[in-house]
């Protein structure tokens, strides 16, 4: 078995996450198979614990397919930089806001000055 490592640092913080692993042969030779969703959830929960940083869907896809490339290219040590957001750790998953919902004021346009160049069009009569 050989060890891979990811070096994940937040661009942010500058705070640097490492998450280690052993693959075998078969693995180091399709590195995609590996990386189920069980996995992957378990790589973004101990970086997130080790960087207190939250990492979405996105930058977690983002992260896997560097590490896959890295692995199939014969690279033992991946480092990837992202810009992630601080991770709120009350009441994280009980987030149920709505947005703000109110119209804004309209602001209608001042069109007392528009007239036709050239005299090619018609005369514009917006009333």
């Amino acid at each position: 078995m050989v060890e891979y490592s990811l070096t994940l640092t937040n661009k942010n913080t500058n705070q640097i996450s490492r998450y280690i692993l052993d693959l075998e042969e078969y693995y180091e030779n399709q590195p995609a198979s590996f990386f189920t969703p069980i996995v992957c959830n378990k790589i973004r929960n101990e970086l997130q614990s080790q960087g207190s940083c939250h990492i979405n869907d996105m930058y977690l896809q983002i992260i896997i397919k560097t590490w896959i490339q890295d692995i199939k290219e014969g690279y033992r040590d991946s480092n990837v930089v992202l810009d992630l957001p601080k991770i709120n750790h009350q009441n994280i998953n009980s987030l149920k806001g709505s947005g703000n919902q109110e119209i804004p004021q309209l602001i209608y346009p001042d069109l007392s000055d528009i007239e036709p160049k050239i005299g090619a069009l018609p005369p514009l009569d917006f009333s």
